[in-house]
């Protein structure tokens, strides 16, 4: 064998050993990560009825969940840590218009870090209180929603979603678990550069039947002078064939905002507020049942009070496809003319001191 055959031999010997090298790497990174496709598609007929008007109209989320499609992967970065995303897209089932104004990743879009000091994410994410509540909610964040009258803990009435977040969220000790999460209003001269900042903390202690949590947020208004804050506790206990829940919350509105009752329908704070909730749901085999009633009080002068009560019968035919239907009825006191809501949003056509009611029948898939 002369010497060029030599080392042409080494050579490929050393290329041969470099690909299964590519490839046997390739395997790895392959096993330690994850990527996965998901949504819901969810549409219900909705018959809303108010004593200044009413609709009849096809809607999305209406008892249920909102439809979505949402991308989320984790990757295995060795000794306990893992770095992972999320991309999460809303859209009305009966248009397949983009939700959340229009945005691309509207529901949800974040990065992180995981380990055994907890986790650290950044991007579009929940606030605290947002969390806490979706987690008890008898209701699903759907027809009578408990947000309907608990403030989510983020800007005005963002849904309880928050831009520009940074959020640490703790290891697991004994049941309790811990988040703080906050994100710069980004204002530029001349607005103060803290002006719109938004903070939030959370505390959480689960069991195998008890979750149990108390919150609290504050989201400064653009010229810095004031601020909106809440405290809210919150609890589900779960008895087995049926479970109970409750919420409360305490807090007010920055001081430049009108006195008056909020314009839009959807926007039920004002300046100093309670608002509770009570409710719990029965386990029947393939059906379920749940009930929920909600207290608004205004504690202003004006006195723009709101009663909501609501209750949702769910049919599961499957894993992932489940039928539904369901009513919630406001009844408005003093001055007050708020909406009452589903999974949708809240309905208009509502007059002072007026009621208003919602029916949805629908169906939820998921995949």
């Amino acid at each position: 064998m002369t010497q060029d055959t030599a080392r042409i031999r080494l050579a490929l010997l050393a290329t041969a050993a470099t690909l299964m090298a590519t490839a046997a790497h390739a395997q790895t990174a392959a096993s330690t990560a994850s990527l996965t496709l998901y949504g819901v598609a969810d549409a219900c007929l909705a018959m809303h009825n108010g004593n200044a008007g009413s609709n009849f109209q096809i809607n999305g989320g209406g008892c249920s969940f909102g439809s979505r499609f949402g991308l989320r992967g984790t990757e295995d970065l060795g000794d306990g840590y893992k770095a992972y995303f999320q991309l999460e897209s809303g859209f009305g089932i009966d248009t397949g218009v983009l939700a959340q104004n229009g945005r691309l990743f509207g529901r949800k879009a974040i990065v992180g870090l995981s380990g055994k000091f907890g986790a650290i994410e950044a991007g579009r994410a929940y606030a605290p209180a947002f969390d806490l509540l979706t987690a008890i909610d008898p209701m699903r964040l759907g027809i009578g929603s408990v947000i309907a009258t608990l403030w989510s803990g983020s800007p005005g009435t963002a849904g309880g979603r928050t831009d520009n977040t940074i959020s640490y969220q703790s290891p697991t000790y004994a049941g309790f678990n811990a988040r703080v999460l906050y994100a710069p209003g980004e204002q530029i001269a001349p607005l103060p550069s803290r002006g719109g900042d938004t903070k939030g903390l959370g505390v959480t202690y689960r069991s195998e039947n008890l979750l149990a949590g108390m919150t609290y947020a504050k989201v400064g208004n653009a010229a810095d002078t004031g601020d909106d804050r809440a405290t809210t506790l919150a609890a589900r206990y779960d008895f087995g064939t049926f479970s109970l829940a409750a919420a409360g919350q305490f807090g007010g509105w920055e001081g430049t905002r009108s006195a008056a009752a909020p314009a839009s329908a959807s926007s039920i704070w004002s300046r100093r507020f309670n608002s509770y909730m009570v409710g719990g749901t029965v386990n029947l085999g393939a059906d379920t049942v749940s009930g929920s009633y909600k207290r608004y009080d205004d504690r202003t002068v004006s006195n723009f009070d709101a009663d909501i009560w609501s209750v949702v019968y769910r049919h599961t035919l499957s894993k992932r496809t489940t039928l539904y239907g369901g009513l919630t009825r406001l009844k408005n006191r003093h001055a007050s003319n708020y909406g009452a809501s589903d999974g949708g949003g809240a309905y208009t056509g509502v007059a002072l001191n007026g009621a208003s009611r919602v029916i949805d029948l629908g169906i939820t898939h998921f995949f």
